[in-house]
């Protein structure tokens, strides 16, 4: 068995194995959606950044402090990401018996869709917009953070060629 937990989450059957599997995941993609929302527009994350006394203390200029927006939100685009890619090579791995390769492209194909519907809830939002580029982040988060899961959380490295069973 591999190490990391996913025999625990493989040990289990039925419907208590997929919940273990799938929980964090669907927990996750909640997560996504309600920092999708108004509450973490851009807006919104802009004023909370000019709020920090150690921001203010530098200084920074307002294009500055723009600059160091964009940069928080796109990598909290490819954190939640990553984090979602991670969770779901975990629960492919607890009843899928595929090879591993198999489990990265489903974990990242499924991530990737998941942050496609994302962006479209954004543009239902009233000061959010959607966009092809944020979907593009996502899918590098969820590559990245499921390489991780399958290299060196759950597997034996790429370095010794092998990825996690």
């Amino acid at each position: 068995m591999s190490r990391g937990g996913s025999s625990a989450v493989a040990a289990r059957s039925g419907a208590s194995g997929i919940v273990a599997a799938w929980l964090p995941v669907v927990l996750w993609m909640g997560l996504i959606t309600w920092l999708s929302g108004d509450r973490f527009s851009d807006q919104q994350t802009a004023a909370w950044l000019t709020r920090r006394s150690g921001v203010a203390l530098l200084g920074l200029s307002p294009d500055m402090l723009e600059v160091a927006n964009v940069i928080l939100r796109k990598t909290a685009h490819l954190v939640e990401y990553a984090v979602l890619g991670m969770l779901i090579y975990r629960a492919l791995g607890g009843a899928w018996r595929r090879t591993p390769w198999a489990r990265v492209r489903w974990a990242v194909g499924l991530a990737a869709s998941c942050a496609m519907f994302d962006e479209v809830h954004q543009t239902l939002t009233a000061t959010r917009t959607g966009t092809p580029k944020d979907v593009l982040i996502d899918t590098l988060g969820a590559l990245l953070g499921t390489l991780l899961a399958a290299t060196v959380v759950y597997g034996r490295g790429w370095w010794r060629g092998t990825l996690a069973p």
